[in-house]
């Protein structure tokens, strides 16, 4: 990030993030949204009401 001048990184997952991710982000400029946030960011700022599908195997 700090390479391409960005302040800040976000990081999307559709699922979830373990304990490692939220101690390597500590202290960091990373904000980690998980599969419900980012369900409620896309309901809150667009009006959509969406929902994660997992493709089959």
């Amino acid at each position: 990030m700090m390479n391409e001048g960005a302040n800040k990184g976000i990081l999307v997952a559709t699922s979830g993030y373990g304990p490692d991710a939220y101690d390597f982000v500590k202290d960091k400029p990373i904000e980690l949204i998980d599969g419900g946030g980012l369900l409620y960011l896309l309901e809150e700022h667009t009006g959509l009401k969406a929902k994660i599908v997992m493709p089959a195997k």
